[in-house]
């Protein structure tokens, strides 16, 4: 469309063309024409052929003449110096109103476009600020810089973010597009590249070739943006952005719209690399905590950094699970709060005296020996025989489980006495009788009841630590990692409808854990065995029979995780 016709309607040139003519005075008519000569408005009656007298004056737009201003008598009428001299006059004046008209659209042009452009960079702003702090993980911040630095210059051929090494050196790609692997890296590490990322202030190269900073490191490149990425006067990385031969250039309006997004990309690598060294501290002092409280008892060493890499691996499998476990996915930052849950499940423990926590008998050795003492005393003073009771006593004190025979046994010791320089003495005192009759362990109810505290115990410790934001459902984890789904759990009874899945998880390597190992009431259990009691535990619904499954199928792959000789599964998943 003409640019006239975009100034003026039809109507309001005819009217111009009009009014003017009749200022001018009879006889004279006037007319627009585009640039091709093709009228677009008329005043007056102009002759039907050309004549002396007409005035043709040019009008002339943004990109050169857009069309012609025309002027000159109708027909019949006389030229003369006085009707000559209307017709400059005439022209003067409308020429001047359609050059400040064309002047003034020109320039109302140029502002919307630049309000325009605004607009479009402050979308491209904020849907960058929203992506790039959509995660706190340096990698997908990288990531999602090139793609929107690749959807701002479509016309590139190839990209790549690098972060800077300790040595404030560029090290390798941590993501790219358009380059191999070598050549991403000879990239980074050119000449030209290390220079500009050196002096933190990006450059656009239309023409490498020409660069003696450039020596051809990768063949067939054309232009080249560089652009640091900068925070607080630090830089943290750069955005390499380049064109092979036969490419579009580089405009200035390019490295705006790019040094826009690399400022705040910038910020938001600034902000996940402190994030990141927030994490490594959190982690040493969660594995340093959880190894100080399982250092308390020698047989619990590592449980918790096990049921750590354990509860891992399993979440990690039951995410990838479509048949099983289809509505289960979890996120990296979820991967990450089961691993912390399981280094701090434990951690209550740290208000369990020691000699119940580390109790290996129902009465301790020194206690055994009295009551050896008293059998002896009591066989001599008799004539009876006392050893294999006392060594049986003494298989009782360290067993799990009591027969029908060791309750006897017991019974009838309680009854058994012995006199001495006149008083009565009794073999077994009802303390001592109810202490040996605990039916599973070696644990009394009333130092049962202070183990199954614990749980609670970590939560009251724990909840002092603001997790919430960044691990909402850890507190919840290592408050129900000993419920079970029938509500036979501890501390709260919980059911199934209130335990988490992360919770669930937890509750069944834990209890795999403690069965593969030795415990001072007994030894440690093969995998197998280990994994039917799994089986059992959810088949009687204490356990989530489809999470067991997941995990007797794949535990050759997760029991591995956490042995030693494996080194730390969890920085294999969010450090390498």
């Amino acid at each position: 469309m003409s640019e006239l016709r975009k100034i003026f309607k039809q109507r309001e040139l005819s009217e111009l063309l009009t009014g003017a003519v009749r200022i001018a005075g009879p006889g004279v008519f006037a007319k627009v024409t585009d640039a091709d000569g093709d009228s677009l408005a008329l005043g007056g009656q102009a002759p039907a052929s050309s004549q002396n007298g007409f005035l043709k004056r040019p009008l002339k737009g943004k990109d050169g003449i857009v069309g012609y201003l025309v002027l000159g008598l109708s027909a019949g009428e006389n030229v003369s110096g006085e009707t000559n001299q209307r017709l400059g006059d005439l022209a003067e004046l409308l020429h001047g109103v359609f050059t400040k008209a064309l002047k003034n659209n020109r320039v109302k042009r140029a502002l919307a476009n630049e309000t325009l452009e605004q607009y479009r960079e402050l979308a491209v702003t904020q849907r960058s600020i929203f992506r790039f702090t959509a995660s706190m993980q340096v990698n997908e911040v990288a990531r999602a810089l090139l793609e929107e630095a690749h959807s701002a210059n479509r016309h590139v051929h190839a990209g790549c973010v690098c972060l800077m090494s300790k040595s404030d050196a560029p090290s390798a790609c941590v993501d790219s597009f358009g380059f191999s692997g070598e050549e991403a890296d000879l990239m980074v590490n050119s000449r030209v590249s290390k220079d500009i990322v050196k002096r933190g202030v990006g450059e656009v190269l239309n023409d490498l070739g020409t660069d003696p900073r450039w020596r051809d490191d990768i063949k067939g490149l054309r232009g080249l943006m560089c652009i640091p990425l900068v925070s607080s006067g630090k830089v943290h990385g750069a955005l390499f952005l380049a064109v092979r031969e036969g490419g579009e250039p580089f405009a200035s309006a390019h490295l705006k719209k790019t040094n826009t997004l690399a400022t705040v990309a910038g910020i938001a690598i600034s902000n996940a690399i402190h994030f990141e060294q927030i994490q490594n501290i959190l982690t040493a002092l969660m594995q340093t905590m959880s190894t100080a409280i399982d250092a308390r008892d020698h047989l619990t060493a590592g449980h918790s950094h096990r049921v750590a890499h354990l509860a891992l691996g399993l979440m990690r499998v039951a995410s990838e699970d479509q048949t099983l476990l289809p509505e289960m996915e979890f996120s990296a930052d979820q991967l990450r709060e089961i691993y912390y849950a399981g280094l701090l499940h434990d951690v209550g423990k740290i208000g369990v005296r020691e000699e119940v926590l580390t109790k290996a008998t129902r009465l301790p050795l020194a206690h055994m020996e009295l009551l050896r003492l008293r059998l002896a005393l009591w066989g001599q003073l008799n004539d009876k025989p006392w050893l294999p009771m006392s060594d049986r006593l003494s298989a009782i004190n360290e067993s799990y489980d009591l027969d029908d025979e060791d309750e006897a046994l017991i019974n009838a010791l309680c009854g058994m006495k012995v006199v001495m320089g006149g008083q009565e003495v009794v073999i077994l005192d009802e303390s001592e009788k109810d202490r040996l009759l605990t039916p599973r362990g070696n644990l009394t109810p009333d130092e049962w009841e202070e183990i199954k505290r614990h749980p609670e115990e970590s939560y009251r410790i724990l909840k002092t630590i603001p997790f919430t934001s960044f691990f909402p459902q850890l507190l919840t984890m290592v408050r129900q990692h000993h419920e079970r789904l029938d509500g036979s759990g501890y501390p709260d009874q919980a059911r199934a409808r209130d335990i988490v899945p992360q919770s669930r998880i937890l509750a069944i390597v834990d209890i795999y854990d403690s069965l593969r190992r030795d415990r001072h009431y007994k030894k440690a259990l093969s995998q197998k065995k280990a994994l039917h009691i799994l089986r059992e535990e959810a088949a009687q619904g204490k356990l989530d029979k489809r999470l067991v499954e997941v995990f007797c199928a794949n535990v050759q792959d997760i029991e591995p995780l956490a042995s030693d000789e494996c080194g730390s599964y969890f920085d294999t998943v969010f450090v390498h």
